[in-house]
């Protein structure tokens, strides 16, 4: 692939799929798509330099994210410029087309995750995914040969690939030794010259950690090991007991070489004909059953729910008969309820139109935070059924949680109130407010994005000018909110804003743009 080709497919992606796998960049996203041909040449002229240190990249900011149901389990998400974004998706779409020649190849039916296939703005093969992955893992486990399942991951995979492995596995691969070496001083720059880890929650990213991957794969595949694979997520299907704990132990001993691991806690060895969790069949005329089918289209590969789907209403009935104030009372004496427990409350509420109800389970997931992601986009997508008494008083109590000591340092469950506080239903400006302003050095910006984003449109031009005061203390990405932000302003007024504020936006492409359209009234 040349350049030209990498710069033109790595913007069309972002413009179609926004910047990250994990955060919503909604304006960004805009930006992309509104000045995309701009954004294009200005990322092949900077990728065209050649040094790294010359292309212009910025430092990321990094956010926890929930993993799965667990707690405590959290990922370290990477948020990124997206014109720094753009340029690494380049220089790594350049390798693209010999990574993926060099890994297993789809015909054999092991690896299934992020297949490289470019289609319209798409970068991987549509056909092939975790779906597919399930369904073979079903396959041998269920083949005569099989007897025996392990199932296990690599423990915080993307933190612990190693940047010179990488290195060498490009270079032995033949990638272009340019390339090789662009993609490894980007690597070692945002590590911090740590030597491990890459960026979490793009597409490059993915591309890379597979590269990763490609001696492991075929280290198994030489050893008779048999086997399938999505990501850091491994099964092996062996003949008996010994086979297993052989092979096992030469996936361990190989990952070592690489400086991973596997995740201890998570890895099982079990008779095939139990099954796991992928493979069982559940009654279908259970509350249980239902939130099962409907996790595995919302939850996929992550394992939790952060999208609420309504089940299909012939499954109501499973959901009548639960007695909502006796569950809630028993999910509290667990200690740490199960996230399918919150999700059947959620929708026995619904179905049965016990709204009042539903201010009990925002409390239940206010401590519950794991949940609070799914309930926050149930109350979105429900908010003209949910009566305006009960979502004022639910309104109000994640209002006091926003304003409450400490919990900002809770960033992704801020951002997340952030959003339903923002909606028309559940809108809270002082809230809001507030968490523009309390930002510290050691907290990342993506929760007062998110409230930038809800406050534009609802400002006053006095509460505008007040914010705008804090204009030279906020990052890029809460600049460009705050430019957003100025619709609150008379025209003219506007525009000489514009003026004002453009000499100091000369290092951010799209808020460069955006001061050009203020300018110029057309924003």
């Amino acid at each position: 692939m040349n350049l030209d080709t990498a710069c033109i497919l790595s913007v069309e992606h972002l413009a179609t799929h926004g910047p990250s796998d994990i955060t919503k960049e909604t304006l960004e996203t805009v930006l992309i798509k509104t000045h995309k041909h701009d954004l294009i040449a200005e990322v092949r002229s900077k990728v065209r330099k050649g040094n790294i240190l010359d292309m212009g990249f910025k430092p990321i900011q990094y956010i926890l994210t929930p993993k799965n149901r667990y707690v405590f389990d959290y990922r370290k998400a990477a948020i990124i410029d997206p014109l720094c974004l753009a340029k690494y998706t380049s220089i790594v779409l350049l390798a693209a087309e010999q990574i993926e020649a060099a890994r297993v190849p789809i015909a054999e039916k092991i690896v299934y995750s992020s297949r490289f296939a470019p289609k319209d703005g798409a970068l991987f093969d549509k056909n092939i995914g975790y779906g597919d992955w399930r369904e073979r893992v079903k396959e041998l486990a269920n083949d005569d040969s099989c007897t025996y399942v392990v199932q296990c991951d690599i423990a915080a995979f993307y933190d612990r690939i190693n940047i010179h492995r990488i290195q060498s596995t490009l270079t032995d691969i033949g990638v272009d030794g340019q390339i090789v070496e662009s993609i490894n001083n980007l690597l070692l720059l945002w590590s911090k010259k740590d030597s491990y880890g890459i960026p979490i929650g793009n597409t490059a990213s993915r591309i890379i950690s597979e590269a990763a991957l490609i001696d492991v794969d075929r280290y198994l595949i030489d050893e008779g090991v048999r086997f399938v694979r999505y990501v850091d997520d491994f099964r092996i299907f062996a003949p008996n007991l010994v086979t297993a704990q052989r092979w096992m132990n030469l996936l361990t001993t190989r990952l070592f070489r690489d400086g991973l691991m596997l995740n201890t806690g998570k890895t099982k060895l079990y008779l095939s004909s139990k099954n796991d969790d992928a493979l069982l069949v559940p009654a279908e005329d259970t509350a249980d059953s239902v939130i099962k089918k409907v996790t595995k289209l919302t939850g996929g590969y992550n394992r939790i729910a952060r999208t609420f789907i309504m089940p299909a209403s012939e499954k109501y009935d499973a959901f009548i008969g639960i007695d909502i104030n006796n569950e809630i009372q028993s999910l509290k004496t667990q200690g740490i309820p199960e996230f399918s427990g919150i999700q059947k409350l959620i929708i026995a509420c619904l179905v049965q139109q016990q709204f009042s109800l539903l201010e009990k389970v925002a409390i239940l997931c206010g401590e519950y935070l794991y949940s609070l992601d799914y309930f926050v986009d149930m109350l979105l997508k429900n908010s003209e059924v949910i009566p305006q008494e009960n979502r004022t008083v639910i309104t109000e109590h994640y209002a006091k949680m926003v304003l409450s000591d400490g919990f900002g340092s809770l960033e992704w469950h801020q951002a997340t109130l952030a959003k339903l506080l923002s909606s028309d239903g559940f809108f809270k400006k002082t809230a809001l407010i507030h968490i523009i302003k309390t930002p510290n050095k050691d907290s990342v910006t993506y929760p007062s994005m998110i409230a930038l984003e809800g406050l534009t449109g609802h400002l006053t031009r006095e509460e505008f000018r007040t914010i705008r005061e804090w204009f030279d203390r906020c990052d890029e990405w809460e600049k460009r909110r705050i430019i957003s932000a100025s619709v609150a302003l008379p025209g003219e007024e506007r525009k000489a804003w514009g003026r004002a504020i453009k000499p100091m936006l000369q290092t951010d492409f799209l808020a460069t743009k955006m001061a050009d359209d203020l300018i110029r009234g057309r924003a």
